[in-house]
C-alpha cells in the first residue's frame, strides 16, 4: 500500500509537467532526449532554454510559411501550365496567375529564373540583388526558398502583409522580447507589438547597438534566412514555480526509484510461525 502513496504524486506531477510546460518536439531516442529535456529545464539558465525555444518556434513557423507558399504556388502554376510564351505574350493566362499571386498575402515575391536570366519577376526583389538592381544577379541565391521546373527555376520569399502585425509568440515564464527579420529586411515575428510593423533589418540593426550596452546578454541569431534578435526581460514568479516542481518531481523520482529498488532488492521473508519446542 506504501507504494501507491508514493506512485499516486509523481504521476500526479508528471500530469501537471506536462500540461504546463514547454513541449519537446518528439525524438527517436526518448531517453537521450528525457536527460536533454531534464538538463535544459532544470540546470540551465533559463535565458538559454528560453533562447533556444524562441529559435525553435520561430523556425517552425517559418518553415510551415514557406511550405505552405510552395504548395500553393506549384498548384497555381500546374493549373494554369503557365509556359514562357505566355509570360512573353504577356497573355491571358500571365493575368489569371498574376490575380493568384494577388490572393497569396503572406507572399512577399515572386520570381521565374530560366537559363538566359529572369523570365518574369512579381513583388519587389530589390533587397535582393547583388546591387539593388541587377536583375541577373540574386544576392544569397541559395538560401532563397525555391523549387525547380521544367523551364527553370521558381524563387519566392514570405513577407507579412502591409501594416499587419507580425505572429504573436506567446512565452510562459518570461517576458523576453525578441524580432526576427526577413533576409529582405521586413519584420516576420515579434512578440513586441510597440514596434512599428514597418520596422526595416538595417534601422533596427542600429538601434540594437545601443540596447545591448543598456541591457547585458541582448545577442543576434541566425535560422536559415531570418535574422533574430533577443532582449532578455526578468523571469516571472510562475517560472520559479515551475522551477520548484520540477525539481520536486526530480526528487520525488529519484527517492521512488530507491524505494523500487530496495524493495526488490530485499530477501523474502519468511512469514511462516517459527517452529515451537514441544511441551513434553
Amino acid at each position: 500500500m506504501r507504494i501507491y502513496f508514493l506512485i499516486l504524486p509523481f504521476l500526479i506531477l508528471i500530469g501537471a509537467e506536462r500540461t504546463f510546460a514547454q513541449t519537446k518536439g518528439d525524438s527517436s531516442e526518448p531517453i537521450t532526449e528525457f536527460i536533454y529535456s531534464i538538463s535544459e529545464t532544470v540546470f540551465a539558465n533559463p535565458f538559454r532554454k528560453e533562447e533556444t525555444e524562441i529559435r525553435k518556434r520561430i523556425h517552425e513557423s517559418n518553415t510551415a510559411e514557406v511550405r505552405e507558399l510552395r504548395i500553393h504556388l506549384k498548384n497555381n502554376l500546374r493549373t494554369l501550365g503557365l509556359t514562357e510564351k505566355d509570360i512573353q505574350s504577356k497573355n491571358k493566362n500571365l493575368s489569371m496567375f498574376e490575380e493568384s499571386l494577388e490572393t497569396l498575402p503572406s507572399l512577399g515575391g515572386f520570381l521565374w529564373k530560366g537559363e538566359s536570366g529572369i523570365l518574369y519577376q512579381w513583388g519587389d526583389w530589390s533587397d535582393f540583388y547583388e546591387d539593388g538592381y541587377s536583375r541577373d544577379k540574386l544576392r544569397l541565391e541559395g538560401q532563397i526558398p525555391s523549387f525547380p521546373i521544367d523551364q527553370g527555376t521558381i524563387y519566392f520569399f514570405v513577407r507579412n502583409p502591409p501594416g499587419s502585425l507580425p505572429a504573436e509568440f506567446g512565452f510562459l515564464g518570461w517576458e523576453s522580447h525578441f524580432y526576427a527579420f526577413g533576409d529582405e529586411g521586413s519584420l516576420r515575428y515579434t512578440n513586441d507589438f510597440h514596434l512599428d510593423p514597418s520596422e526595416r533589418l538595417g534601422d533596427f540593426r542600429k538601434a540594437f547597438d545601443s540596447i545591448r550596452k543598456k541591457i547585458p546578454g541582448s545577442q543576434i541569431l541566425t535560422a536559415n534566412d531570418l535574422t533574430i534578435f533577443i532582449v532578455p526581460g526578468e523571469s516571472k514568479p510562475i517560472y520559479y514555480i515551475f522551477l520548484f516542481l520540477r525539481f520536486f518531481l526530480i526528487g520525488w523520482t529519484i527517492l521512488l526509484a530507491f524505494y523500487i529498488i530496495r524493495i526488490s532488492l530485499s530477501p523474502p521473508k519468511n512469514h511462516l510461525p517459527e517452529d515451537r519446542p514441544r511441551l513434553s
